[in-house]
């Protein structure tokens, strides 16, 4: 039991930590507080129930990384567990022989609980330690010193708890049993000390866990181990809407655009910076950085924070100017290689919102700078112009579809389905074929279908993808405004792109509609009868998930089972599929730009296709379906072709 003068130095230090640690605390919460007000406070039980699914069943850790979370859970859990015997630790040096939790069952379950977990987390110390600084996860690009510090600490608490136990048997006051069976072993088989050698390691042990409880809580806050806590609340306050969202901007308002500055993003993108665990899961499924362009969305947090906590004084009101985020923090290399692809906020253990980021800074570049790559000047020309990104002619968008037979809608202002064809099937002549196979297959089945021929223009995801908001909205208002004079039940699109922008962002703008996309629709003809299709096993095939129809808007399983209809066992996947499919290079601009760094992104999608053994990769996207074209045709590749999804069923069709 503690003296007198030891319980003095107990409340002074408890003191003076916990002054520190929140001191630091309330500094981090000042420094997001400085963001824009976001309201994220909807549904808050099912939220907070999220949180606790998500956290305590450590469901964020597993993905990809089983044996890693394996060990990270069992710290985790751990550290609940350690919580009460931390609370019984410090009560037992003010009142001897004191135990909170008895001697019954609770007392059994709670000690062999400790005893077990300290034993893993001492396995998952050593683990994380060879995996960090002797084989070097390619995603933990820099040594840590933060990280080597909470691996002693972590250490060291285990193994002060362990010798506090066996002291306290050595000394009388508590007895060996079961469930207290590492530090029944240490008393039995390593200590040999007793009298008042054993009290005073007794005393030294129960200071020495008290104190490395105490510089735990204290390095919190000043680490990037501050995800221990903001990672929960930053998954409470989650985005509940569509994918990396865009908000509509106010252009006739706003004196500025974008977001030029840190305080221009929201309180939970400031957040976000404090959550990142620097875990480098983003790094790993990223396309550009693993095609070896200067993106790294971890890094990108990171340059963030280090930008919130230099402009602290300035947004304190201190003389100075917040430094331009755009070029300047983050380089113009970095905002632009993003394909929007969202495979990064979809690993993100702590949902993290990385895209919306990128294009605030996209959009200040194009709306503010004018500052963007120069291939971005014609494709902003062409869809200003032409209402389409290469500036062809837009009265020859129906030119490819007039041996057809096709009709207007026009011609009878009501329709089942309304076919949104995009630029690419509308212009672009290997997206041509696909879109007339797709339409043969629609009159083979008897689809009351029409279509908008020259009225179409293109959706606007190119524009809003690269940050050139202003265009997008014209473009959609447009859009509306023409889809609203006719009646139909539901909209089919051929891209991915379109699907995503009048499924869910047109309604931003007032223009609500029922879209599908081709995949989901051909399903539903398979299912019905409408269509039947033959078996075909000649050939080993592979199927791409598109961003914007996978990750996006979880359209993963129709494109498969109309596949398996056709190839039945032959449909093989690849490394990254479904929720971590690989893009392909083309979203957010990538169509329009040259990759001039790096391993190009196609290429490297196609070799994922070749490790499988697969020679052909089908894809439902016409973006997808010119990249993959195009990186054969580079290298000259003879063991594989790209077919899109429609052009297989079309070729199938059992007439």
């Amino acid at each position: 039991m503690l003296s007198i003068f030891e319980k003095i130095v107990f409340i002074i230090t408890i003191v003076t930590a916990l002054f520190f640690a929140f001191k630091e605390f309330f500094r981090k919460y000042k420094l997001i507080s400085y963001g824009k007000k976001v309201n994220r406070f909807d549904k808050p039980v099912r939220r907070f129930l999220y949180m606790l699914r998500r956290i305590l069943l450590q469901i964020c850790s597993y993905s990809r990384r089983p044996i890693t979370g394996f060990f990270h859970s069992m710290i985790f859990w751990g550290f609940l567990v350690f919580m009460f015997i931390t609370i019984n630790h410090v009560f037992e040096g003010f009142f001897k022989g004191l135990d909170l939790f008895g001697v019954g069952l609770i007392h059994k379950i709670l000690i062999f609980s400790a005893n077990f977990f300290a034993g893993m987390i001492i396995i998952a110390v050593f683990y994380f330690f060879i995996r960090r600084y002797v084989f070097r996860a390619s995603s933990l690009d820099v040594p840590s010193k933060e990280s080597f510090i909470i691996l002693c600490l972590l250490f060291s608490l285990m193994v002060t708890f362990i010798l506090y136990q066996a002291y306290k048997m050595m000394n009388g006051l508590s007895e060996p049993e079961t469930a207290n069976f590492i530090s029944t072993f240490v008393f039995k088989n390593i200590l040999s000390v007793n009298g008042s050698e054993a009290y005073f390691w007794l005393s030294f042990f129960w200071w020495f866990h008290i104190l490395m409880i105490m510089g735990f809580g204290v390095f919190i806050p000043y680490s990037k181990h501050l995800h221990l806590i903001a990672g929960p609340i930053n998954t409470v306050l989650k985005h509940n809407g569509v994918m990396a969202e865009i908000p509509v901007v106010n252009l006739e308002e706003q004196e500025k655009f974008g977001t030029p500055n840190i305080n221009d993003f929201t309180r939970k993108d400031l957040l976000d910076l404090f959550a990142c665990a620097e875990c480098g899961r983003c790094d790993d499924v990223c396309p550009a950085f693993n095609s070896g362009k200067d993106l790294s969305p971890k890094i990108l947090l990171h340059k963030l924070k280090e930008n919130l906590i230099e402009s602290e004084g300035i947004l304190k009101g201190k003389n100075g100017d917040l430094k331009l985020l755009f070029a300047n923090v983050i380089s113009e290399e970095e905002v632009w290689d993003c394909t929007t692809c969202g495979a990064c906020m979809e690993v993100c253990p702590m949902i993290n919102e990385h895209i919306p980021k990128i294009i605030g800074m996209r959009q200040h570049a194009v709306l503010m700078e004018s500052k963007f790559p120069e291939e971005f000047t014609s494709a902003f020309r062409g869809l200003e112009n032409q209402g389409n990104p290469w500036g062809i002619n837009a009265d020859t968008r129906d030119e490819w579809a007039k041996d057809l037979d096709i009709p207007h809608i026009s011609e009878k202002k009501e329709r089942d389905v309304l076919l949104w064809m995009g630029c690419e099937a509308s212009f672009d002549d290997h997206s041509q074929k696909n879109a007339k196979m797709f339409v043969k297959i629609l009159k083979k089945a008897g689809v009351d279908f029409a279509f908008l021929g020259n009225e179409e223009k293109c959706c606007g995801d190119p524009a809003r993808r690269t940050g050139h908001e202003y265009l997008y909205q014209i473009m959609a208002m447009g859009n509306i405004e023409t889809l609203n004079k006719y009646k139909f039940r539901r909209i089919v699109t051929m891209c991915p792109h379109g699907y995503h922008v009048l499924k869910n962002e047109y309604s931003q703008m007032g223009g609500n509609y029922n879209v599908l996309h081709y995949s989901e629709l051909i399903q539903e003809l398979i299912e019905n009868n409408k269509i039947r299709l033959k078996k075909n096993s000649d050939r080993r095939i592979t199927y791409h998930d598109p961003c914007y129809l996978g990750r996006y808007n979880k359209v993963y399983n129709a494109p498969r089972k109309v596949l398996k209809k056709i190839y039945e066992g032959n449909l093989k996947e690849m490394k990254n599929n479904k929720k971590i499919s690989f893009c392909c290079g083309a979203g957010g601009g990538g169509m329009w730009k040259e990759e001039n760094r790096g391993e190009k992104m196609s290429h490297l999608r196609l070799k994922q296709a070749e490790d499988i053994g697969a020679n052909t990769i089908i894809t439902a996207c016409p973006y997808c379906s010119i990249m993959f074209k195009d990186a054969i045709d580079d290298t000259e590749n003879k063991n594989l072709k790209t077919e899109d999804l429609a052009q297989i069923v079309f070729d199938n069709l059992d007439m």
